[in-house]
């Protein structure tokens, strides 16, 4: 508990005790050598009822003050607050002792608070004080006796009007972690809801009568020869009134409101006890007591039955809940297989129904553990200004100790079908450092559990949490838990039953469209393979037809000018143009054979050292003439210290080409082309370089890009170029037999960009770094 609120409960206990016992001081101005009714001994014993014990403090301190304040010595003052304060503590002992919990809501617990709490915790302070008074010379020996029971029975008297007044309007103990003013509020906002609750009419009326008659029975003014002593039984009319109306608050208000004007008429020297005893203050006194005790016996006593009675309603009215809670369960099971519905309705009810501050329900995995990394609740209902448990997103480890609570609670009671746990006062129970930190967190005060089994294995598990104080649960909440229980594993498997039923109708629905695209897919292949066909036949019609036609052209020039020759001179131009056009045919035929292979690159390579310049410059010089025809502006920036690759020539002289023609082809003439080289450092060992054409081009958009490395796929405005589109995925498999990697980069209108890499030759690595 905090510091600051520690002293601020301790001082609030220690003034009200100052202040009760300086009213009574004033009042009880008899000449008496105690007071007959000492208020602050019933507020010593029943704060420290309501409280822990590290409150006997306060009382100690305003016992002290309260002795220095009406002219005690030091050690007289002393000796006041450690007698006070031992019955105190003796009397929590000894109804502790007896399992008396803090109420006086049964008839056995009443009499067990006569006899221990009025009876015998008076008994220490009496002795205490009598005997240093006799020691220190402050009274006689001889008035030993009487000076004890005057002492005794004024604590007697208080503990039986305060205590009782204090225990039943502050019901709930006072808390340890926040501060005595808290309590304080919590106690008015009861007192508003409970004064809501009556008539206002007739609580008025009741105050009225029971005010008016106690005032005129022991507050009017006696006259010689009329005596009233009988008239005394007449405030016991609105004390039944009281607790037939009022309940128990009620009750022991009236018993208050008796007992201290029958207190003030006496020490006003009005009455009837005064006037039975004939002017003798002691035994008017002694009246007084008796009749306070006994009615405040009797008020006890209707108090407890009124109690008893309104538990027993409680109870019966719990019953009728419990079984139209199960029975509005049972139904939404039977109408419903929506188990996110039933189970946020369960949690909702159950919250309703046992005044709880937090209902909610967690769920385990098949195995028993909580889902890691996720939030456990699945279902949850809280009251307003509760922490709720859905915002903290708890580790697997809280959820496998919340199972071994229960699976102790199996084995210590292994006929329990259904374990259930509950905690009266989570302050004093045992619990791991986990649960510990999750009561932390949501504030729990009590909690109670019941686990949710199906099919023999733990679900998850009911939780009902009281977060504004400890609870003790009873026999008849832990019942319907385990009948909760039963209906939402009920529900559950219904639950599962149907969503296996939609699984397996999700997955036939899913079979036939799988069946039905696969079918769609394998038509649109057809009808791609149609088309690819159509296109071979086409291209390869053409292409090959054109070296054809460009070999017949030479040929019959020759044959022309020189028919009457039997040999025919050819120029080297004109015969390295039949060359290139067969070697062209040759590739194309080569390209085909090779396209319908496997995609795994089959290139049967010749490698030997090659530098990359001197490729670039044969294909440069090959394409020379279609360049200049383009007007093709060329910038080559291939270093000629660049280290050597091991690499085919002719097939990387191929890719060049095929590259150059692909700018050419799909741009329109005046196009610009960059071609470079450079050592690629990005990359881990081995080094590789780095080739990329780009040019100021059209460009392609992403799609054409992604598809462009494909069998048979040409680029933009496919539908007025020729070819077989075989030329970049020959590019493709040329690059890869070499252990290298090609790619496209290009956006419409800013031009494209072909890149592509080549290892270094072993040994020369180093050599450029």
């Amino acid at each position: 508990m905090p510091l600051g609120a520690y002293l601020l409960r301790t001082g609030a206990i220690a003034l009200a005790y100052f202040v009760v016992g300086r009213l009574t001081f004033f009042v009880a101005n008899l000449g008496l050598e105690a007071s007959p009714i000492w208020f602050p001994a019933g507020i010593a014993l029943g704060v420290l009822l309501l409280s822990s014990t590290d409150v006997w403090v306060g009382i100690s301190l305003g016992s002290f003050l309260l002795a220095v304040s009406v002219g005690a010595t030091g050690a007289a003052a002393l000796v006041a607050a450690v007698g006070t304060t031992l019955s105190a503590i003796v009397g929590k002992a000894l109804l502790r002792q007896v399992g008396w919990s803090s109420s006086l809501n049964s008839l056995r617990g009443a009499l067990k608070f006569l006899a221990l709490a009025v009876v015998a915790s008076p008994i220490p302070n009496a002795t205490i004080r009598t005997l240093y008074a006799c020691i220190a010379g402050l009274s006689p020996w001889q008035q030993f006796s009487s000076q004890w029971w005057a002492i005794a029975l004024g604590d007697s008297i208080g503990i039986l009007v305060m205590a009782p007044l204090l225990l039943v309007w502050l019901s709930k103990p006072l808390p340890n972690n926040v501060p005595f003013g808290s309590n304080a509020s919590v106690w008015w906002q009861q007192l508003q809801h409970q004064w809501r609750r009556w008539r206002t009419l007739e609580a008025l009326l009741w105050v009225t009568l029971l005010l008016s008659v106690s005032w005129f029975v022991f507050c009017a003014s006696m006259h010689a020869g009329k005596a009233r002593y009988p008239l005394e039984i007449l405030p016991l009319a609105p004390i039944v009134w009281a607790a037939l109306r009022f309940g128990q608050r009620g009750t022991v208000v009236s018993g208050f409101i008796v007992s201290s004007l029958a207190f003030w008429g006496l020490t006003q020297h009005r009455g009837p006890f005064l006037m039975d005893a004939n002017g003798n203050t002691q035994q008017a006194t002694l009246l007084l007591q008796t009749f306070v005790g006994v009615t405040m016996g009797i008020v006890l006593m209707l108090a407890a039955a009124v109690a008893e009675r309104q538990q027993a309603e409680a109870q019966l009215r719990f019953a009728a809940d419990r079984e139209r809670l199960l029975a509005e369960t049972a139904q939404r099971i039977r109408r419903s297989l929506e188990l996110d519905e039933i189970l946020n309705t369960t949690v909702s009810e159950v919250r309703h129904l046992l005044q709880a501050d937090q209902v909610f329900i967690i769920r385990l995995d098949p195995c028993g553990q909580g889902l890691s990394g996720h939030n456990l609740t699945v279902a949850e209902s809280v009251s307003p200004g509760w922490t709720s448990v859905q915002d903290w997103v708890s580790d697997q480890r809280v959820a496998q100790e919340i199972e071994a609570l229960f699976k102790q609670k199996t084995s210590e009671n292994p006929c329990h079908v259904k374990p259930v746990k509950a905690i009266d006062d989570t302050a004093q129970a045992d619990k791991p450092p986990l649960i510990a930190e999750y009561y932390r967190y949501c504030q729990v005060k009590a909690s109670i559990g019941v686990p949710i089994m199906v099919h023999h294995k733990m679900f998850g598990i009911l939780l009902v949490n009281q977060c504004s104080g400890p609870r003790h649960w009873l026999p008849l909440e832990t019942n319907l838990l385990e009948q909760l229980a039963t209906q939402v594993e009920i529900a559950i498997q219904q639950g599962q039953l149907y969503q296996h039923l939609q699984t397996l109708t999700v997955s036939l629905e899913g079979q036939v469209q799988a069946r039905t695209a696969e079918l769609q897919q394998r038509m649109q292949e057809l009808q791609s393979l149609n088309q690819v066909k159509d296109l071979l036949l086409h291209a390869v019609a053409h292409d090959l037809r054109t070296p054809v036609q460009g070999m017949l052209m030479v040929l019959n020039s020759l044959r022309s000018r020189h028919k009457d020759c039997e040999a025919v001179p050819v120029p080297c131009g004109k015969f390295d143009r039949m060359v290139q056009s067969c070697d062209h045919q040759l590739n194309l035929l080569n390209s085909l054979l090779e396209g319908h292979t496997d995609d795994t690159p089959a290139t049967v390579l010749h490698c030997q050292p090659v530098h990359l310049h001197q490729v670039v410059d044969i294909a440069l010089s090959n394409l020379k003439p279609l360049l200049a025809e383009n007007h093709v502006t060329l910038c080559a920036q291939v270093p000629c210290d660049l280290p050597p690759i091991k690499a085919d020539l002719q097939q990387l002289r191929q890719v060049f080409e095929s590259l150059l023609l692909n700018a050419v082809k799909h741009n329109a003439p005046g196009l610009t082309i960059t071609l470079n080289a450079t050592i690629d450092t990005t990359t881990a060992a081995p080094r590789m370089i780095h080739c990329a054409i780009a040019d100021n081009g059209r460009g392609m958009d992403q799609n054409q890009c992604d598809r462009l490395f494909q069998l048979y796929v040409r680029g933009i405005d496919n539908q007025h170029l020729t070819g077989i589109g075989l030329g970049l995925h020959r590019c493709r498999q040329v690059i890869t037999a070499h252990g290298g990697q090609v790619g496209v980069a290009s956006h419409p209108g800013k031009g494209s960009q072909f890149w592509f890499t080549l290892p270094l030759a072993d040994g020369n690595i180093n050599a450029y770094s």
